[in-house]
C-alpha cells in the first residue's frame, strides 16, 4: 500500500485557511471573498460627554445613501483635546454600519519626523484585505486602484489619525470603492479642501468643567471629594481630557499627596511642570510650525495670560497668527481677540523661558495702548513722560468711545501685565496712571484699586512719583466709597501732600488732594470741612494757571456751603450730605483738568455732579459768570425752552467769594427754593446780581 500523500492546488488567489490531507485534492477557479478588516485601536476607557458632535457623524451616517462618492468629514481641535479619542469611541459603536470593514492609519506617529504616506497607507489597507506582499502593485495609482476594487462592493469606514496637512496625503487615492463609505480624519490643524474636496468640518472644544469632574472620578475613582483643591487641578486641566487623565491618574497614586497636593504644587508651578508628564505630545505640535512661527509662539509664552488682542500678535509677530489658527493652537475668544489653551500657554511659558527677551516689548505694548487710549479718554494732567510727549501715540484711536472698546478687553491683562516681576517702578506708576479713564468710566474698582495699590508701593523713591500714586489710589478708594475706603483715601490724599511737600512743591497735586479730602468730607456728612478743604485747594495752585480747576473749585465750595446733598437725591440714614455715586463723579477736576483739552470733564448741556446747570450749560459759561456776574441772568428752576420736568434742577449763580448757589425745583411747588447766600460777601454778590438783573 502506498502511504504517500498528494496534494494539488490550482487556480487564483486564495483567501484563508487551506486544508490538506490524505488523498485530498482541491480546485479553485475565482477569488474568494476578502476578510472584512477591523483595525481600529480601542479607544480610552471611561469616555465621558461629547454627545452632540456623536449626534452629528451619526446624522452624516444616516445621510449615506444616495452620494455620489465617500463622505469625507474633519474632527479638528487643539492639542490633547480629545479628537482620536472621540473618534475611536463612536467608530468602536458603529462598525457595523460599514460591512465593508475599518481601515485605520495613524499619519503622525513621530510628528514631522517621520509622516506616514499614501501609499504606505494603501499597502498596509491592501495587505489587511488578504493580498500578498509580493503581489502588491508597484506605484501609487496602481495601489489606489486595487483598494478602491476590493472595497467596492459594500460600505467601508477609513479614520485617519493624526493628519498633519493637506498636502501630506492624497485623500483621493484614499477614498474607499462604496459610495456609501467615509473618510474621517483627525487634525490639529483646520485643512481646507484637501486634493479639491472640501471635507465636513467638526470642531472639537474643550470639556466643561463638569465633564472634567466626571472623567477625573472615572480614573481616579468615585470618592474623589468635591471642593476648591479639584476645582484648582480641573481648571489647570482647562477642558483637555489627555490632561485630565494623567492628573486624575497622578491623584490617585498610593505614594502621592492625593488631590491636594497636586492642587498645591499646580498653585506653584507650571501644570506641565507639576504633573511631571510627557510633554512629547505638545513639542510634537510645535515642531510642525515654522521657526518664524515658533518664535511667534515663544512670544506668547511670555504674555502674562492666555487670552490677548489680535493686534499684539499683529504688530510684535506680523504674519504668525494665521498659521498658528491653522496649527489648531489659537482660537477666537472675541471680536478681534485669540486665545491659548490655558495648558498650551503653559507649554509655551516653557519653551520661552530660556531666552524671555519678549518680555519687554509685550510690556512696551500694553503700556503705549493704556496710554494711547487715556489720552482720548481723558484730558486730565498727568506726571509720566509719555504722556508729556505722547507723539503718536495721540492718533491711534479716534475718539474716547473707540478708545474704550478697543482698552476694556484687557482690563484683566493690564492688572496682569501691573504684576509681572519684570516691571519698573516707573513703568508700573505710567500704567496706574494709564488706567485711570477707563476703570473711572466703567466702574472696575477692584482691579483698579490693585494696580494703584502696586503702584504706590513700589514708587518709595521718588517723591513727586510716589505723591501722584498716593493721589491715584486714594482717588480709587473715593470713587468706590465704601465707609472704609474713604478712610483708608483720606490717609492716601495726605500722603499725596506729604510726599508732594518732599519733592519741592507741586501745586497741582497738592490741590488735586485737598480737593480729594473735601468730597470725602462732603460724603462724610461735614459741608463745613468740605468748603473749607475747597478753599485750601484753591489756595494751593498758587499762580498755577489753571482757570478750569479753579471754577470747578469753586462750584464744589459753593455746593458745600450751602449744604446741598449730591446730585442722586440720596440721603444717609438720619439726613446729612449724601453720599459720594459709585462711579461717575464728572465734577472731580481729575477727570479734566488739562484746560488745553477742550470736551473734557462735565458734557456741555448737562448738569454737573453735585449741583445744578452751569450757564448756558457749559464749563466756560461758568467761569465767564464769575468773572462777569452781570453779564448773564441766572436760570431760575423753571426751563426756559421745552417742557419742564418734574423734580429736575437748575442752577443759580450768587456772586461773591466764587460761590455757586443751587437752587432745585420740587415736585408739586411752583417755584424753586429761595435763595440762601454762603459764605463772606456772598449777600452782597447777590444784591449786585438783582441790581444788575444779572
Amino acid at each position: 500500500m502506498d502511504d504517500s500523500v498528494s496534494s494539488n492546488i490550482s487556480g487564483g488567489t486564495f483567501y484563508g485557511p487551506v486544508f490538506m490531507g490524505r488523498d485530498s485534492r482541491v480546485a479553485h477557479h475565482g477569488p474568494m471573498a476578502p476578510p472584512v478588516p477591523r483595525m481600529l485601536p480601542f479607544g480610552p476607557d471611561g469616555f465621558v460627554d461629547r454627545e452632540v458632535l456623536r449626534d452629528r457623524l451619526d446624522g452624516l451616517l444616516a445621510g449615506r445613501d444616495g452620494q455620489g462618492a465617500p463622505l469625507l468629514v474633519l474632527l479638528h481641535g487643539t492639542v490633547g483635546v480629545g479628537k482620536t479619542g472621540l473618534l475611536l469611541h463612536w467608530a468602536q459603536q458603529r462598525q457595523d454600519a460599514f460591512p465593508g470593514g475599518v481601515f485605520y492609519a495613524d499619519m503622525s506617529p513621530q510628528g514631522l519626523a517621520d509622516p506616514t504616506g499614501t501609499a504606505a497607507v494603501l499597502e498596509s489597507f491592501i495587505g489587511v484585505l488578504g493580498t500578498p506582499r509580493s503581489e502588491l502593485p508597484a506605484t501609487e495609482a496602481a495601489l489606489a486602484a486595487r483598494f478602491r476594487s476590493l472595497s467596492a462592493e459594500r460600505p467601508s469606514l477609513v479614520v485617519l489619525d493624526g493628519v498633519l496637512s493637506a498636502a501630506q496625503v492624497d485623500v483621493e487615492r484614499l477614498l474607499p470603492g462604496h459610495p456609501a463609505g467615509m473618510v474621517v480624519m483627525t487634525s490639529r490643524f483646520r485643512l481646507g479642501a484637501v486634493e479639491g474636496r472640501l471635507p465636513v468640518r467638526l470642531a472639537v472644544p474643550e470639556l466643561d468643567e463638569e465633564a472634567c469632574a466626571e472623567l477625573f472620578r472615572t480614573v481616579a475613582g468615585e470618592d474623589v471629594p468635591a471642593g476648591e483643591a479639584l476645582r484648582t487641578v480641573l481648571r489647570a486641566s482647562a477642558g483637555l481630557p489627555y490632561v485630565v487623565r494623567i492628573a486624575a491618574a497622578r491623584a490617585a497614586d498610593p505614594a502621592s499627596d492625593g488631590v491636594e497636593g497636586l492642587a498645591a504644587r499646580i498653585a506653584r508651578e507650571n501644570i506641565l511642570e507639576a504633573l511631571e508628564m510627557p510633554r512629547r505630545l505638545f513639542d510634537l505640535a510645535y515642531e510642525a510650525l515654522d521657526p518664524q512661527v515658533q518664535r511667534g509662539f515663544r512670544l506668547l509664552g511670555v504674555h502674562p495670560t492666555p487670552e490677548f488682542a489680535d493686534a499684539l500678535l499683529d504688530e510684535l509677530a506680523p504674519g504668525v497668527r494665521g498659521p498658528l489658527y491653522a496649527a489648531g493652537l489659537l482660537e477666537r475668544s472675541g471680536p478681534r481677540r485669540s486665545r491659548l489653551n490655558g495648558v498650551v500657554h503653559g507649554h509655551a511659558q516653557i519653551l520661552a523661558a530660556p531666552d524671555p527677551s519678549d518680555g519687554p516689548r509685550v510690556i512696551d505694548w500694553y503700556l503705549r495702548r493704556a496710554v494711547a487710549a487715556e489720552l482720548r479718554i481723558s484730558g486730565r494732567w498727568r506726571a509720566g513722560a509719555l504722556f508729556a510727549e505722547p507723539g503718536p501715540l495721540a492718533g491711534v484711536f479716534r475718539d474716547k468711545a473707540e478708545a474704550l472698546e478697543a482698552l476694556e478687553p484687557d482690563r484683566n491683562n493690564l492688572v496682569a501685565v501691573a504684576e509681572l516681576p519684570g516691571l519698573e517702578p516707573a513703568q508700573l506708576c505710567l500704567l496706574a496712571e494709564a488706567v485711570h479713564g477707563l476703570f473711572l468710566d466703567r466702574g472696575h474698582h477692584a482691579l483698579w484699586i490693585r494696580i494703584a495699590r502696586l503702584a504706590a508701593d513700589c514708587a518709595v523713591d521718588d517723591g513727586l512719583l510716589l505723591a501722584r500714586m498716593h493721589f491715584e489710589l486714594a482717588f480709587a478708594l473715593t470713587d468706590r466709597g465704601s465707609a472704609e475706603d474713604l478712610d483708608e483715601a483720606r490717609t492716601h490724599y495726605d500722603a499725596a501732600r506729604e510726599s508732594a511737600r518732599r519733592a519741592g512743591g507741586h501745586a497741582r497735586t497738592e490741590s488735586s488732594a485737598l480737593e480729594g479730602l473735601g468730597r470725602i468730607a462732603v460724603a462724610q456728612g461735614d459741608p463745613q470741612a468740605a468748603a473749607e478743604l475747597y478753599g485750601q485747594a484753591l489756595a494751593a495752585l498758587g499762580d498755577l494757571e489753571h482757570p478750569r480747576g479753579r471754577a470747578l473749585l469753586e462750584y464744589h465750595q459753593g455746593n458745600a456751603a450751602s449744604g446741598r446733598p449730591a446730585r442722586t437725591g440720596r440721603r444717609p440714614p438720619g439726613g446729612g450730605v449724601a453720599q459720594l455715586p459709585g462711579a461717575h463723579r464728572a465734577g472731580h477736576r481729575e477727570r479734566g483738568e488739562d484746560p488745553a483739552a477742550p470736551g473734557h470733564g462735565p458734557p456741555r448741556g448737562r448738569t454737573p455732579r453735585g449741583g445744578g446747570r452751569t450757564a448756558r450749560g457749559s464749563p466756560g459759561g461758568l467761569r465767564r459768570a464769575h468773572a462777569q456776574p452781570g453779564r448773564r441772568r441766572a436760570r431760575t428752576g423753571r426751563r426756559t425752552r421745552g417742557p419742564r420736568r418734574p423734580g429736575g434742577r437748575a442752577g443759580r449763580l450768587a456772586g461773591g467769594a466764587g460761590a455757586v448757589r443751587v437752587t432745585a425745583q420740587h415736585p408739586g411747588r411752583g417755584s424753586p427754593d429761595p435763595p440762601r447766600p454762603r459764605g463772606p460777601g456772598a449777600g452782597a454778590g447777590l444784591r449786585r446780581r438783582r441790581r444788575t438783573g444779572g
